[in-house]
């Protein structure tokens, strides 16, 4: 009897350690179902709340608000980070931006990150809390960053929606608030913008640019119009600039200062570059067979060509298709494409200069090239910028457009004068030794079969 009751204990600790056990393991595992719930609601590499624990948050909090706002803040060079340092480096950046992020927000402006360089602050509040928050974090993110041995300059774009004029879900003011940022960037960034309706027409208008740009080859849009270079003091054509337009078959005729930027961003640009080089070589090809003057026919670079690394290929096929001299041919460049990357310019410039292809450098005077590198820059030409050309009577632009003469002269570059559009222009340059201009005065831009007879006029 008793060995039966000495059993029976033994069988009831078991019992109880088993569901005891039984218990800990249902409490371990509710344990680990609500910590991969919190982990599924934060991002791993900053701690912050991310997109999933957005929707919540609009769920449980946002739909309270009387009036809110929802900010998208979006860095403008984080690629460049990763291109130049290393992803180690841009998560290293992420890590400190975050920090720096939270540091500007008080409380109730809630900080998410919603991915890559992306974040989110989604708050109470109407415009003017909105514009103070943002112009804080613009502030905050001015200051460098400290990458290990390394300091980084970094802006960013924001962009905002409000609550309840722009929508009061998550997915509309997500979408507002996207609009406005584009329109941050694409007014130079490093600055915010809240949406409005005429944000929206502006960007929905760059979408359709972007699309058919894409398509423009293809339907024939695209068109190269030329304009004369004069040599004043012999009377005569001495060169020739092509110039690309686009006459858009929804939208009409776009301007070139609209959609050479989207072509630039999109990559698009080394298509179109590498069709305009083989047009123009082959025009001026058939206007010297037909007996028209034989002159340089410049086009215009552009800095995503010389980071392809194309700008060679390009040139020998366009010349070899046409049969056109190297020496008809002319690069323009911009300052801004010389110091971008300059030995690795110098060595793409140097290669179609040993082709015997000219190269001229574009708009000068209003870039930041170094004066001391200019002559290691292999350039034949110096074109003076329009901007100078007109404020010409004024005595300061006189004396930097007569310093950019002298210089050019020392360098033994030849000089070509933008914008010419009077007699009183002319004679200035004249007196300070440039002779060949261009501008309105002599022709405007025009197509190849209008510039053929404006040849055999003069």
């Amino acid at each position: 009897m008793k060995q039966i009751y000495e059993e029976y204990e033994i069988v009831v600790v078991l019992l109880s350690l088993l569901i005891a056990v039984v218990a800990a393991m249902a409490f371990y595992a509710a344990y680990l179902v609500r910590c991969r719930r919190q982990m599924s609601y934060r991002d791993s590499l900053t701690g912050l709340p991310n997109r999933q624990r957005l929707a919540k948050h609009f769920e449980q909090t946002f739909a309270g608000y009387r009036e809110g706002y929802l900010m998208i803040i979006d860095f403008d060079r984080f690629k460049a980070i990763n291109d130049m340092l290393g992803h180690d480096m841009g998560d290293l950046f992420i890590q400190q931006a975050a920090r720096r992020l939270a540091q500007a927000a008080s409380a109730g402006q809630q900080l998410f990150r919603f991915g890559g360089d992306e974040f989110l602050i989604v708050a109470e509040g109407g415009r003017a809390a909105a514009e103070a928050l943002a112009a804080a974090l613009l502030a905050s993110l001015k200051q460098p960053f400290q990458l290990h041995d390394s300091e980084f300059m970094m802006t960013a774009s924001i962009g905002i929606s409000l609550s309840p004029q722009h929508g009061s879900d998550r997915t509309s003011l997500l979408k507002a608030a996207d609009i406005a940022m584009y329109a941050s960037k694409s007014a130079g960034r490093n600055r915010h913008s809240v949406y409005d309706e005429e944000t929206k027409l502006a960007i929905n208008r760059r979408h359709e640019l972007e699309r058919g740009l894409r398509k423009a080859m293809q339907l024939n849009e695209l068109a190269i119009h030329y304009q004369p270079k004069w040599d004043a003091d012999a009377g005569r054509l001495t060169g020739i600039e092509a110039l690309l337009r686009w006459n858009h078959g929804k939208l009409g005729p776009v301007s070139p200062s609209e959609f050479i930027p989207i072509s630039e961003e999109n990559g698009m640009i080394v298509a179109i570059t590498r069709w305009m080089m083989y047009e123009v070589c082959k025009q001026n090809r058939t206007w010297q067979a037909e007996g028209l003057p034989k002159v340089c026919v410049s086009v215009n670079m552009s800095i995503r060509v010389f980071e392809s690394g194309m700008l060679g290929t390009m040139v020998r096929e366009a010349l070899a298709d046409s049969g056109m001299d190297p020496s008809d041919l002319e690069l323009e460049i911009t300052e801004s494409i010389a110091m971008r990357d300059i030995e690795g310019t110098i060595v793409q410039l140097r290669e179609v200069k040993a082709l015997g292809v000219r190269v001229s450098m574009d708009d000068f005077g209003t870039g930041y090239s170094s004066l001391g590198n200019l002559d290691r820059i292999p350039i034949d030409t110096l074109k003076i910028d329009q901007l100078f050309i007109q404020q010409s009577q004024v005595p300061s632009k006189q004396a930097i457009i007569s310093t950019i003469i002298a210089m050019a002269r020392h360098l033994q570059l030849d000089i070509v004068a933008e914008g010419v559009e009077t007699e009183e222009q002319i004679l200035f340059l004249q007196s300070r030794g440039c002779r060949v201009m261009q501008g309105y005065f002599y022709g405007k831009p025009m197509h190849a079969v209008a510039l053929r007879e404006w040849m055999l006029a003069v």
